[in-house]
């Protein structure tokens, strides 16, 4: 499989694209298993700031308080995005747009006792779960834990 993440930073935050790249892999393979030899999976993440998304939360969700990260994903649910990348061979699949602010994310690691890399890979992950249809749950929560303590050894 390929992992494709375009990304559009429009904070002065630094990250590392291997460590993010990494995140997706390691998502999209605990989260799906293998079925997808020769296909390609392609993630939009944008780092933007508290106060846009602030702006973005309060459209899209009806919030209007800052948040960590907002998905937003190209297929309705998990199966749809199954049937869609397994019917159509050495495809590219796009997952959709990962929305996140980096300012938030610290200032949550903070209050959390974790590091921005732990954080940020946790948020990462979480979204991506998102938009491979997963919703707020046990199966969720673990599957981003397992990748956060993979790719976060110490």
């Amino acid at each position: 499989m390929q992992y494709v993440v375009e990304i559009n930073n429009k904070t002065k935050t630094k990250f590392s694209v291997k460590k993010i790249e990494a995140v997706f892999q390691k998502t999209v393979f605990l989260a799906l298993g293998e079925p997808f030899e020769g296909k390609k999976f392609e993630l939009s993440l944008a780092l933007v700031s508290e106060q846009e998304i602030k702006t973005l939360n309060k459209e899209y969700r009806k919030k209007n308080t800052a948040t960590d990260v907002l998905s937003f994903a190209e297929y309705e649910g998990r199966q749809s995005l199954l049937l869609k990348s397994l019917k159509t061979k050495g495809s590219e699949t796009f997952l959709g747009e990962l929305i996140v602010c980096p300012t938030y994310v610290q200032k949550n690691a903070l209050e959390d006792g974790e590091t921005f890399d732990d954080a940020m890979t946790l948020i990462i992950s979480h979204g991506i779960l998102h938009l491979l249809g997963f919703a707020h749950g046990q199966k969720m929560f673990a599957l981003q834990k397992a990748v956060a303590a993979e790719l976060n050894k110490k």
